[in-house]
């Protein structure tokens, strides 16, 4: 900026309508006002640097907060089932054997470990540490040993956010793809993170410029889970494209 009104001074100076001091003293005063300007330039970039570190830390404390409400929700939902099962059992016990009960039956070997809500905490306390690696190597644990689960959609879900956070994008979206095609073949005990999965497919294909996949994702929220929370971002999304 000073290189561009220095010629401006000596223009001014060659017209013989001022004189060296006069111009001299301009020059200061120009001068004092870019240095002016470039503090509060200065300042204004540092209170934007400290915003942009209040929405970080902001983002990370929602994120936390989501995370505990889903680990109350999980708890919740394993008391309940667990209680059906003890109850379910109590009957078994009272009832007389048929004779057809005494068939041995093969073992699924699909049956979830017992500790399985202590596993998946495991993994989402290391995910919460931000140790992202090891977090993803005890949720792939997780889904081999524990395939059928009300928490083994979450634990797809999550594995994709890890991939994803890890800059894997191929990874993420294989994940995420299987959840969805297995909640389809309806060989999964739950499936509530899908339309969570369905949002960061399409998130993904959004940010990667593949708009037409992106707004398939947008449109199967609203068809398959219209009442939900992601319907809502999913009608804004469309709405704005």
């Amino acid at each position: 900026m000073i290189k561009r009104l220095i010629p401006f001074g000596l223009l001014l100076f060659s017209c013989g309508g001022i004189t060296q001091e006069e111009l001299n003293f301009k020059l200061s005063q120009i001068n004092n006002r870019i240095a002016q300007l470039e503090e509060r330039q200065n300042k204004v970039e540092g209170q934007l640097f400290k915003t942009e570190e209040r929405v970080d830390a902001l983002s990370q404390n929602l994120a936390s907060l989501r995370l505990e409400v889903e680990k109350l929700k999980t708890s919740e939902k394993g008391k309940y089932r667990e209680s059906i099962y003890r109850e379910n059992i109590a009957v078994e016990k009272k009832e007389e054997p048929k004779s057809s009960d005494l068939v041995v039956k093969e073992t699924n070997p699909q049956t979830a470990t017992k500790d399985y809500e202590k596993e998946y905490q495991e993994a989402m306390d290391l995910y919460n540490l931000k140790r992202l690696n090891q977090a993803k190597e005890k949720l792939i644990d997780f889904i081999k040993n524990n395939p059928k689960t009300p928490l083994t959609d979450n634990a797809y879900f999550w594995l994709g956010v890890i991939y994803r956070d890890l800059g894997d994008l191929k990874r993420a979206e294989a994940v995420w793809r299987t959840l969805e095609e297995r909640c389809k073949k309806e060989d999964m005990v739950d499936c509530n993170k899908l339309p969570s999965a369905y949002l960061q497919l399409a998130k993904m294909y959004e940010n990667t410029g593949n708009m037409n996949k992106a707004k398939e994702y947008y449109e199967l929220i609203l068809k398959e889970f219209p009442l939900s929370e992601e319907a809502e971002l999913a009608k804004r999304k469309l709405g704005s494209q």
